[in-house]
């Protein structure tokens, strides 16, 4: 017999029980519609680690206030590879659990699982919602959902997965006044792309109320609608767009929409978050200035005390490009939760936040609360698109026979405004404002630490005496070689090959040569343009 999807009975019931009938392209139901085993024991191979992409969080609180925090990884990019995973703190997030479970519907593909949505419902019932698709939002996506009746211990026991509805959710229920709930879903890039499916049994099954339509084909893109409802009853849809955000709003319980038009806040083409608040105003984080596109940069939260008609505030929680998709809660004492991914490829953090609507309208840490840059995860597999390939089968490396023996002894301890050390290692970031990564690690720095400044130059204080590496090119292969200043400061070349740093354009000028000092503590050193410490 074959499969019958969720949207077909739906369509059955409309013709059966005489309800409003939906017209919408049906996603033929494939192995993506298949509920998933959840793994509670991670293997090694799910590991920090071994991870070499992960983002798209999201985050919820208890009503015992544990927080739950949840993304995706796996692959090297968004492919078949990916699997859902999520932790835990019982401290407030200071301090964050090893992977409770995995979420992987068939390991190697071609079903991968993405964009997890946590969210505690009226009972107190944490849900975590997710799409599982063999093609991606615009293919075959399909939601699922499990529970937990007891979300404020650290090991709960969990539902087994279920199917919810055909689609993309990127968004936590709404509860309506008349105890409806309302979940956003998409089928990316098509007519009637956003959807609402409703349930008025707490969970326990889910319709398809409504759809929504972004008119021009050239606007479509992942849509991830978030709704609210207005005091005067209203349903405000918002959607992701090529544009920016587009809004309609529905006036019978989500069953119509008008066309998707283009909404007066500018944005760009990536996810926001919005929500209704405690004190009943809304919160909205977006990407920059109400009214400014910036990229994927400048998360900042801002709020509204007249539905959504004004903006007021605007605290800036993280200015770095790579940032995105906010996702959050609020405690019942008007702290707000925010998590976001910085540098999926690279870096690969999530992060969290907190403040309160005080430090919103002060755009400022006016309330004390203020916790920016809270690490709840960062994986740090090597991906391979962070190297690019260089031919250098025509470049002759020099042997640097004439320099010096490496010296022996402990090293140096140095440090620099606005950045810190990180472990040298392949693939790691070289520059502050550059986003070069290391391509070659010779086998000598094997255990060391690269400090990262200014690709333009720095100021170092050492820390503590000991044998300190600057690498630089030569002049010959690079105008920009701070080689003969390093002589000047008493440095030397070390008897060690060139190596490739990074592998952008001008790798002949990306090659580098070693120079050593030992250095003293309390001394002070000006590196300038294009030298890397290493120690």
């Amino acid at each position: 017999m074959k499969p019958v999807s969720v949207l077909t009975l739906s369509l059955v019931a409309g013709h059966l029980f005489g309800l409003p009938i939906l017209h919408a392209e049906e996603p033929q139901q494939t192995v993506a519609a298949t509920p998933p085993v959840v793994n509670f024991h991670p293997e090694p191979d799910r590991s920090d680690e071994v991870r070499k992409w992960q983002g798209i969080s999201g985050l919820e609180r208890s009503p015992g206030g544990r927080l739950w925090a949840t993304w995706y990884g796996g692959g090297v990019t968004e492919d078949r590879h990916n699997y859902i995973m999520m932790v835990t703190s019982g401290d407030d997030g200071k301090t964050w659990s090893d992977l409770k479970f995995v979420i992987d519907p068939d390991g190697d593909g071609p079903v991968r699982a993405f964009d997890p949505v946590p969210w505690v419902d009226p009972d107190g019932k944490l849900w975590l919602f997710w799409c599982q698709a063999t093609k991606g939002g615009g293919g075959d996506p399909y939601t699922f959902a499990m529970t937990t009746e007891n979300p404020d211990d650290e090991n709960p026991k969990w539902s087994e997965p279920r199917l919810i509805h055909d689609g993309v959710t990127m968004c936590k229920p709404t509860v309506l006044a008349d105890g409806s709930w309302l979940l956003p879903t998409a089928i990316w890039s098509r007519d009637n792309s956003c959807r609402v499916v409703a349930s008025t049994d707490s969970g326990k099954t889910w319709t398809l109320r409504g759809m929504a339509n972004v008119p021009n084909p050239k606007d479509r893109n992942c849509d991830e609608p978030m709704l609210v409802e207005r005091k005067d009853g209203s349903l405000w849809f918002l959607v992701r767009t090529g544009y920016g955000i587009g809004e309609t709003t529905s006036t019978d319980g989500g069953k119509t929409w008008p066309e998707v038009k283009p909404w007066n806040v500018a944005h760009t083409a990536s996810r926001f978050f919005i929500r209704r608040l405690n004190s009943g105003n809304l919160l909205l984080v977006k990407h920059g200035p109400i009214k400014e596109k910036t990229g994927r940069s400048h998360l900042t939260a801002y709020l509204s005390k007249d539905d959504g008609q004004t903006w007021d505030g605007g605290l800036l929680l993280d200015e770095r490009g790579g940032v995105s998709y906010p996702d959050g809660a609020e405690s019942k004492d008007g702290v707000i939760y925010l998590t976001y991914d910085y540098d999926r490829v690279g870096e690969k953090l999530i992060y969290m936040t907190t403040f309160t609507e005080q430090d919103i309208l002060a755009k400022e840490n006016a309330s004390g609360k203020v916790r920016l840059r809270v690490v709840i995860n960062q994986a740090t597999g090597l991906n391979p698109q962070l190297l690019k390939k260089v031919d250098l089968s025509q470049i002759k490396m020099n042997d640097n026979k004439d320099g010096a023996e490496f010296l022996t002894g402990p090293a140096a301890d140095v440090i620099a405004a606005e950045t810190t050390a990180a472990p040298l290692k392949k693939g790691v970031k070289i520059f502050t404002d550059r986003p070069y990564r290391l391509h070659d690690l010779p086998e000598a720095f094997s255990g060391k630490r690269i400090l990262p400044t200014s690709i333009e130059g720095a100021e170092i204080t050492v820390q503590q005496g000991g044998v300190l590496f600057i690498v630089t090119p030569v002049a010959d292969r690079n105008p920009d070689s701070v080689a003969q200043d390093l002589i000047q400061n008493g440095f030397a070349k070390v008897k060690h090959p060139e190596f490739l740093l990074f592998g952008e354009a001008n790798a002949p000028g990306n090659i580098c040569t070693t120079y050593q000092k030992k250095v003293e503590t309390g001394e002070k050193l000006k590196i300038g343009k294009w030298g890397v410490v290493i120690y």
